[in-house]
């Protein structure tokens, strides 16, 4: 910051002249603080209405609490400036991650998480339906990457499809045993004819 900045920004923030301000820096050795406390000893500055930080000045509004804004607007602006980042980020990590599909140990495909979010959201009986018959068909599931790719989600997944598998037993251990009754029932039947 130049001399003449830090004259202008004393002289604005004490609210005292610019000759007050210059000489007050000079006397501090062109310290702003210093120079707010020679001002505020002198008289010339009221001690509650002097502020000065050491924070960019669009910090120091903000850790106002918002209190001092150049235009209405600043807050929504912040709010969707927030926003924004976060989706970007929201976008970084469901791209760097993937949702897998896999049988019998060999993957059939993957697709980042971003994809797989977005075809849940705007197909979701369609995929709930694809995901379970993949269930029934052998196939699993699983995330990779840094942020989904841990133990304990892909555990959760490997759960699911062991339970589709145990439902596919049962039901396949049922069928095997109602057979040779239909069978019994067919061979009685042609005695009796």
């Amino acid at each position: 910051m130049t001399n003449f900045e830090m004259v202008e920004t004393l002289r604005e923030k004490a609210n005292v002249s610019y000759e007050e301000a210059k000489d007050a820096l000079e006397q501090s050795n062109w310290d702003l603080l210093d120079a707010m406390l020679l001002l505020e000893k002198a008289g010339k500055v009221n001690p509650g209405s002097a502020r000065y930080s050491t924070k960019p000045e669009e910090e120091a509004e903000a850790s106002e609490g918002g209190r001092k804004r150049r235009d209405g607007g600043e807050g929504a602006r912040g709010a969707l400036k927030w926003l924004g980042q976060s989706f970007c980020k929201l976008l970084r990590i469901g791209n760097a991650n993937a949702f897998v599909v896999s049988r019998r140990g060999e993957e059939l495909f993957s697709l980042p998480v971003t994809v797989f979010v977005v075809l849940m959201i705007f197909g979701f009986w369609f995929m709930f339906a694809a995901l379970a018959v993949g269930l029934f068909c052998g196939a699993r599931y699983s995330f990779r990457g840094p942020n989904l790719g841990k133990p304990s989600i892909n555990e959760a997944m490997d759960r699911a499809a062991e339970a589709a598998e145990t439902v596919k037993k049962e039901f396949r251990a049922h069928s095997e045993a109602a057979e040779p009754r239909e069978q019994e029932n067919d061979g009685d039947g042609a005695k009796n004819k």
